[in-house]
């Protein structure tokens, strides 16, 4: 590939993810030209629908709401009423200081700080780490193929030094007139993208304060119905072993459940390698509906975010002034999006972002 001429792109867009997509989609309504350079062979990002396993696995942000109901159970059998009001209780008072820890030392893993004294508090606190933090986006934005996205293409080096801004790949440079970089905090971090000038002191510490929280999902398909439970229940179980279990149980009708991990089990679950992650929820699921669960245990797909070297991590977690300091230009071509640039987080802080990045890159261009 050889270097894009000056007249070729207006802007290029690094992330072929949801705030990636929003950014393109407002700049070419504005009738600019746009590439957008995906470091994967697919787009996304970190909405993702696997089919593998034989039915929709949303192994990141889900594309459509949660259910709302909560079935508990404690070795085996469902908690009393007066139970789930003790419940109810716990949750409300973990919520409240879990939203202050996580001001206060992002990163660190709640169940590590938290005291928990039964089971019932155990179940609270994995409630409440369920919560994520931040609203959904009711309608992601539209990827008909018309975007022009290049997959396989990573960009290792961003120069804005020049009277354009050099994308360096493997593949072959590319120049712009400005730049909106979408990749994670955690891929930031770890120093996956290079800038020239440097990324200043300001920026690296708010890219320090918004660690990626690790989660995974594991996906286990049936041959036949073997869970007792309506369609999409969740449920919230303490375990014989001393572990609690997070399940979707029939997501959308069908014979499968997605069990959920967060902090160090996910940590541990990726070390494992899929099939331990894949053995390990069939054994959990047959612990709470019995050993008709391993016979028909059909296939698993599994995520792997930590270990993902374009996501490094689930979601970004931290305060709103880092996330402010981050999504202020590089300079004043070099602009940024993402969840982890939005005060709102998550898909619909990813979708806001790359709309204002977009305007801000409009701003640029009507300057030069």
């Amino acid at each position: 590939m050889t270097p894009a001429r000056a007249a070729d792109i207006d802007v290029a867009v690094i992330g072929a993810g949801v705030a990636g997509f929003a950014a393109a989609q407002t700049l070419m309504a504005q009738r600019k030209s746009v590439v957008v350079l995906e470091a994967r062979e697919r787009t996304g990002g970190r909405v993702f629908t696997d089919i593998a396993p034989g039915i929709p696995f949303d192994q990141g942000a889900p594309t459509k709401p949660l259910p709302t109901g909560l079935s508990l159970m404690i070795n085996g059998k469902e908690i009393s009423h007066e139970d789930y009001q003790r419940f109810a209780k716990h949750a409300d008072e973990t919520g409240r200081i879990l939203q202050a820890l996580r001001k206060e030392a992002p990163g660190v893993d709640p169940r590590l700080v938290i005291r928990t004294a039964d089971a019932l508090e155990k179940l609270a606190l994995a409630e409440a780490l369920r919560r994520v933090p931040f609203a959904p986006l009711q309608r992601l934005p539209v990827t008909d193929g018309k975007l022009p996205v290049r997959l396989n293409s990573r960009v290792i080096r961003l120069d804005s030094t020049g009277p354009l801004v050099k994308l360096v790949t493997p593949v072959g440079d590319v120049l712009a007139r400005a730049v909106i970089v979408t990749v994670p905090t955690g891929v930031l971090a770890a120093g996956g993208l290079g800038f020239a000038p440097p990324m200043r002191g300001e920026r690296l510490a708010a890219i320090a304060s918004l660690p990626m929280v690790q989660a995974d999902k594991v996906c286990v398909t049936f041959s036949r119905k073997v869970l007792d439970a309506p369609d999409d229940t969740r449920v919230l179980a303490w375990s014989e072993k001393q572990t609690v279990i997070e399940a979707l149980l029939r997501p959308g009708g069908r014979e499968a459940a997605i069990l959920t991990y967060r902090g160090e089990e996910a940590r541990q679950l990726e070390a494992g390698g899929a099939s331990a992650a894949a053995a390990g929820a069939v054994s959990a699921l047959a612990e709470l509906f019995g050993k008709e669960v391993r016979k028909a245990f059909l296939r698993a797909a599994s995520t792997r975010w930590g270990l993902d070297p374009f996501a490094r991590g689930a979601w970004a977690e931290g305060p709103a002034a880092a996330r402010a300091v981050l999504a202020a230009p590089h300079s004043e071509r070099v602009l940024f999006a993402g969840e982890a640039t939005d005060p709102s987080g998550g898909v619909a802080g990813a979708n806001a972002s790359g709309h204002r990045a977009a305007r801000e890159a409009l701003a640029v261009l009507g300057k030069s």
